[in-house]
């Protein structure tokens, strides 16, 4: 949601980054496309991984990764750009042709509601949509994206054809997706929420992923007079949490190559190595400055696919200037890892962007509940063997009313006291759909 905003910034030949929804351009590839496998078969030739040569040492003697040049708000990557807005619907697939694409990869539309009563409605609602109707959702629900479908990401040769592709399936799959209100930032939500109890290690690599997105709810301060704050500013906010875990494909290339990060596919030996990177302190953080070059890769999306038409024209033409606009998380992540704990958290603290940013955002809170936001993240791919990039996972989030959630996070703390956590004390968890199969 945060990435639709922007501050102005010259683009350059880069070409779309991605392109879905209502606002797919008439002269772009589209990324809803009648034949989507036709496409990835394309794109499989277009990008065909050579064999790798590289040894243990082949990323060690790398130069630090670039972040955002040299603004201070590491707003989105310059690097990446997309067409204007279109009010044209381009190469929309019919609803048998999305069902047959899902049907074939063995997946199927569901709906699992929150529970009305208790902590447990901190859990938003899975009311999952056709792709190619981001309109039919319902307020303050998500839907799926298991195929990470309208997402375009860097090709094989991206660094010398600047070409994008359609991501492939995405590394994880979007379990749970959680709401809260909160006086002032809160970081590790594995423990919040699961007690820490919550996947296992794989070469490394953690099978539940965390995304903890810290959204601010007040004035920032005018950084043109008044002490800027140390650690960067705080205050209430809502946090949108995002949680996935591992698919049985990523599990099994990791398994296939014993952990080795050199004979696994890019996209996932760069994953391997982002994990395994740190170091953390005593509470298992990562704070920005990030020592590891690797940790500087995270890269998140987010495109209006609807709703757009409620907006005036002037919310219109500011969400616009961002739109689909990736934006690096960098400076303003937050990464979580404990020894022998199976999940990993990033959290996105937006309190730290921009001014124009968060004005944006706290300007336009009351406007989300009209929008369908597609929302991925991927690592960034900075050199030929860390390509082509995939998304780590992707979703919708449908007309997101952030003044409608319920539950303040410090109702988990509370309840953790009473009753205590885990299985028993948060039955509405789907906690068997956080365990890799046959385990």
């Amino acid at each position: 949601m945060a990435c639709c905003f922007k501050q102005p910034t010259v683009e350059d030949d880069d070409g779309p980054t991605l392109v879905a929804g209502k606002f797919a351009a008439d002269n772009a590839p589209a990324g809803h496309v009648v034949n989507r496998d036709s496409e990835l078969k394309s794109r499989k030739a277009s990008n065909a991984r050579p064999a790798r040569i590289s040894n243990g040492a082949a990323h060690s003697g790398r130069a630090p990764r670039l972040s955002m040049g040299d603004t201070d708000d590491e707003w989105h990557d310059a690097e990446d750009t997309m067409p204007s807005l279109d009010p044209t619907w381009a190469n929309s697939p019919s609803s048998k042709e999305i069902g047959s694409i899902l049907e074939e990869h063995g997946i199927k539309l569901e709906v699992r509601e929150a529970p009305a009563e208790g902590i447990g409605r901190c859990l938003i609602p899975r009311l999952d949509i056709p792709f190619e109707k981001p309109g039919d959702g319902d307020t303050l629900s998500w839907s799926a994206n298991p195929l990470g479908q309208g997402f375009r990401l860097r090709g094989k040769q991206y660094k010398k054809d600047r070409k994008k592709f359609p991501s492939e399936k995405p590394l994880y799959d979007v379990v749970h997706v959680l709401a809260f209100r909160s006086d002032k930032q809160k970081l590790d939500f594995g423990e919040l929420i699961f007690g820490g109890d919550v996947g296992e290690i794989i070469h490394g690599c953690p099978t539940v992923y965390i995304a903890n997105l810290m959204l601010p709810d007040y004035p920032p301060a005018n950084p043109l007079w008044g002490k800027k704050e140390k650690g960067g500013p705080d205050g209430p906010g809502q946090h949108i949490v995002v949680v996935a875990r591992m698919t049985e494909e990523t599990r099994a290339e990791l398994e296939r190559c014993g952990g080795d990060v050199d004979k696994m596919a890019p996209e996932v030996g760069l994953m391997a190595r982002h994990f395994r990177a740190g170091p953390h302190d005593e509470n298992g953080m990562d704070m920005p400055p990030h020592p590891a070059p690797v940790r500087h890769c995270t890269k998140m999306v987010c495109m209006v696919a609807d709703g757009q038409q409620e907006l005036p024209m002037v919310v219109r033409v500011a969400i616009g200037q961002g739109n689909g606009k990736p934006f690096m998380v960098n400076k303003t992540g937050y990464f979580t890892k404990h020894e022998g704990k199976g999940y990993f958290e990033i959290a996105v603290n937006a309190h730290n962007f921009g001014q124009f940013a968060t004005n944006g955002l706290r300007n336009c809170h009351s406007f989300f509940k009209h929008l369908v936001l597609d929302i991925g993240v991927t690592l960034q791919g900075d050199h030929p063997d860390e390509l082509p990039e995939r998304l780590l996972f992707a979703f919708r989030a449908v007309k997101p009313d952030l003044h409608h959630i319920q539950v303040h996070v410090d109702e988990l703390d509370e309840e953790a006291k009473s009753i205590g956590k885990g299985r028993e004390a948060r039955p509405w968890l789907s906690w068997d759909e956080l365990k890799m199969p046959g385990t």
